[in-house]
């Protein structure tokens, strides 16, 4: 099965995304992520066997034992590729990049301990909000920022068979 690891954003941060995603299309075309497929994701492990993912689950448990909930603010609007098919995305502020990285570190290491391998891109938090986007013609519109308390880490499995991907969570870990 495939699976990541992600940070859920609470209903605050979803409601601002949303509200930008809304405006974004009035002037970029492509392919918008659902609000309810919104997350950070910390680790991506691909095709995982069902019989190893009770050892992702400890992965997880271990990863965020020392970890507090955090605030985090939405920033700015970014993307990454190339302007005709590009992903588009949004970021959050240093205080929020800093709690992602730390929580993207341990889950990360918990993984690699246990013999799993991850996408080893660096670690930016971001929150995709379309792909294939070309943003070839005009500005991006300013994004809509609000801050909220990321408080629950979850493990995920993704379905990619139908028109656009469906999450399942398997595990969750409520930060302290």
């Amino acid at each position: 099965m495939r699976l990541f690891i992600a940070a859920e954003l609470p209903e605050d941060l979803l409601e601002a995304l949303a509200e930008t995603s809304a405006d974004l299309r009035e002037c970029v075309r492509g392919r918008y992520v659902g609000t309810d497929s919104l997350h950070v994701t910390l680790a991506f492990l691909g095709e995982v066997e069902g019989s190893r993912v009770s050892a992702v689950e400890a992965a997880l448990v271990e990863a965020c034992m020392g970890h507090d909930a955090f605030r985090a603010r939405l920033a700015e609007l970014g993307y990454f590729g190339r302007h005709s098919e590009a992903t588009l995305w949004q970021g959050f502020d240093a205080a929020g990049q800093a709690g992602f990285a730390a929580l993207a570190k341990d889950v990360r290491a918990a993984l690699e301990a246990r013999g799993f391998s991850f996408d080893g891109k660096p670690f930016r938090a971001h929150v995709t909000l379309m792909r294939q986007a070309d943003v070839t013609h005009g500005t991006l519109p300013m994004a809509t920022t609000a801050s909220g308390v990321v408080e629950t880490v979850t493990l995920f499995k993704s379905d990619l068979s139908g028109k656009r991907p469906v999450y399942t969570t398997l595990a969750s870990v409520e930060l302290r």
